[in-house]
């Protein structure tokens, strides 16, 4: 196997985690530290979204979540916020294109204040992909764990009131299928690049056991080698709870 990820691979005493969730952070300043304007950072940060998803699917990571867009996000500057829409217009236009018969697409969050373009280049992607058999990739655009909270409450209160659900029936798991994430592993381990040390809304629900391992580098420079340390992290940490 001529891979990057031959490596842990071959090791048996590494458990690859199931549900990897990833805080996509630092394009901004990795940018402006090179003398470029944050919209050169952002476009820079697809490429390892590419690559890691290729190194996870290979490992035989089930699901792998990428933060790229969260609900307070919109409080950036109008031409910043423009120009991340039509980046991921295109990023998902590719990702559909790329995605072969191997990764299925999922978008989580709300599609408010997404321009309709958007809007359907998400679901072509997803629809397209739905009977991919392989990893889960999903896509936390407009997403805050806050909402999704919310959200999942107001369905169950939903179908309670509509004597689809009696309110004995409510547990974690019911609340698990209520979510964005319904159907994937809880996260194993979260990931965040730029030094921050902060989860910043994502996936609380999700991430109840979850390791975290963080970097001081910006999301544009993680690599592999990233990767692996975080995977290798993950595994020193769940081996004390065994």
């Amino acid at each position: 196997m001529n891979s990057p990820i031959k490596d842990l691979l071959d090791n048996n005493q590494i458990k690859i985690p199931k549900h990897i969730a990833i805080i996509c952070d630092g394009n901004g300043r990795w940018a402006k530290k090179k003398g470029f304007p944050r919209a050169f950072g952002h476009k820079a940060g697809t490429k390892p979204i590419e690559d890691i998803t290729k190194n996870c699917y290979e490992l035989g990571v089930k699901t792998l979540t990428f933060y790229v867009f969260s609900t307070e996000n919109w409080s950036r500057s109008d031409k910043e916020v423009t120009f991340l829409m039509k980046l991921f217009i295109e990023f998902f236009i590719k990702l559909r294109n790329e995605a072969g018969e191997n990764i299925k697409v999922k978008h989580i969050g709300i599609t408010e204040n997404l321009s309709l373009e958007l809007i359907d280049e998400i679901k072509k992607t997803e629809n397209l992909t739905e009977n991919n058999s392989g990893m889960v990739l999903n896509i936390a655009l407009n997403y805050g764990s806050r909402s999704e909270i919310i959200n999942a409450t107001k369905n169950i209160m939903n179908s309670i009131g509509i004597g689809n659900l009696n309110i004995d029936e409510i547990n974690e798991e019911l609340i698990s299928n209520y979510m964005f994430t319904a159907g994937v592993p809880d996260v194993d381990l979260i990931i965040r690049t730029s030094g921050e040390m902060r989860i910043s809304n994502f996936l609380l629900w999700q991430s109840a056991k979850a390791s975290l391992w963080f970097t001081e580098d910006y999301w544009p420079d993680f690599k592999y080698d990233h990767l692996k340390e975080a995977i290798k992290y993950y595994n020193e940490a769940d081996s004390k709870f065994l």
